[in-house]
């Protein structure tokens, strides 16, 4: 076998020109697969990442219409009036969902993309939005306390009107005076903010501005109430949603896919469900466009692995005839048919995985190029790889089969004496 590799880099070396011309074929196919899986490896991992949003690993399940649309409608309480028989979530349901594989925390909100205010203090006003929130939110949607303090249970206790606001809200409302102990009013009701929060943020984690814009969110002004004070601002009756948070990002699509089949277990409508807002089975469908689209990708580039080794079948069958006098004579001095076989395919193997390792280096190189020019994440797949330089091998053995076996097969005889 070492004598058949190193025959055939002799070979590979004396024909230079010839031998680069046939891998190219080889090459662009390697190149353009590896190019193609690392570009859709990384586009996916983008897509998981702006689906968890904030990347605390949170989900909100609230309800939405039940249409096969990418812009289903969240259920407006204030337009639709309320739902027969939908209740508070129990108890039971959130213990249910916490038995969930991958969910570790959940916790009861109140709130949607409608419930929005416009918050004043004195005279100067800011529209932003509203939660009714239990003690737990606060930890799981991964805030802090910049100043003052959170909900204690005597607040939930006694529905005071006390209010926690974000830092861009008190920023907002108050400039650079402190906020804690005023009075705003949220809606028609009034408060007085006890606490003002800020979200943690990886800021090393923000590349571009989708990264900001999912990580950091613009003009976060947020005024949080006890969840029993919920109907003094919104006036009338609303569902409540539910905030869980998985320990797992992979998980996020399967667990909250399951806390949305748990909550929709008694829900008695048929026109809305649970489900997530910013992550739902469309997103799930479109990571499977995304997948369907990479194997089409993938089979397209492949076409040029099936030229180039047609092209490895030509020049090895030039190659056998080249040597017609060479095999005769071996075969005169007593070599075996399997011998001159395994010559020639090797041959053929070295030369279409030569092609392979570097169509994979050409692979990478453009991938990252690719990444650093359009400020997209590339993640290079092993997988790939390995299955790149395995396939270019099995192309060599494939279109070298006939070749080889040509030369196998020639009658020493006819070969001696062959001009």
């Amino acid at each position: 076998m070492l004598e058949n590799i190193r025959l055939s880099f002799r070979g590979i070396r004396s024909h230079k020109m010839r031998s680069v011309l046939t891998m190219l074929g080889i090459i662009i196919g390697i190149a353009a697969i590896i190019i193609i899986v690392a570009i859709i490896d990384g586009a996916t991992e983008q897509l998981k990442q702006e689906l968890v949003g904030d990347s605390t690993n949170t989900v909100t399940l609230s309800l939405f219409s039940k249409e096969s649309s990418l812009f289903s409608e969240e259920y407006d309480p204030s337009q639709k009036g309320a739902l027969v028989g939908v209740n508070a979530i129990s108890d039971n349901k959130v213990q249910e969902v916490l038995g969930i594989d991958g969910v570790d925390a959940a916790t009861r909100i109140y709130g949607h993309q409608y419930s929005t205010a416009t918050i004043s203090y004195t005279g100067t006003s800011a529209f932003g939005s509203v939660y009714g929130i239990d003690s737990d939110y606060f930890t799981i949607s991964n805030r802090r306390v910049s100043a003052g303090r959170l909900f204690t249970e005597k607040d939930f206790r006694d529905r005071n009107n006390v209010t926690v606001i974000s830092d861009t809200l008190a920023s907002q409302l108050f400039k650079n005076e402190s906020a804690l102990g005023k009075t705003i009013q949220v809606g028609n009701e009034l408060f007085t903010i006890v606490g003002v929060v800020t979200k943690i943020v990886d800021y090393s984690e923000i590349r571009n501005l989708g990264d900001y814009y999912t990580k950091v969110g613009v003009l976060e002004s947020i005024a949080y109430v006890p969840l029993t004070s919920w109907n003094d601002v919104s006036g009338y009756d609303d569902v409540q949603n539910l905030l869980i948070r998985v320990s797992d990002p992979d998980k996020i699509v399967s667990a909250s896919t399951a806390a949305a089949d748990v909550m929709n277990e008694d829900l008695p409508t048929s026109e809305y469900e649970y489900k997530s807002g910013s992550l739902t089975s469309d997103a799930e469908m479109l990571k499977e466009v995304m997948g369907a689209t990479s194997l089409l990708l993938v089979g397209i580039a492949s076409i040029s692995l099936l030229v180039g080794g047609i092209g490895v079948m030509n020049i090895m069958l030039v190659s056998v005839t080249e040597r017609t006098r060479e095999i005769g004579l071996k075969k005169a001095l007593g070599a075996k048919r399997r011998v001159i076989l395994g010559q020639f395919l090797t041959e053929s193997v070295v030369l279409t995985a030569i092609g392979g390792v570097i169509g994979v280096l050409i692979g990478i190189g453009i991938s990252k190029l690719i990444g650093i020019i359009m400020n997209i994440p590339i993640t290079v797949s092993i997988g790939a790889i390995a299955v790149s330089v395995g396939f270019s091998m099995c192309v060599g053995i494939i279109f070298g089969l006939v070749p080889s076996i040509k030369a196998a097969r020639l009658n020493p005889i006819d070969a001696l004496r062959y001009e």
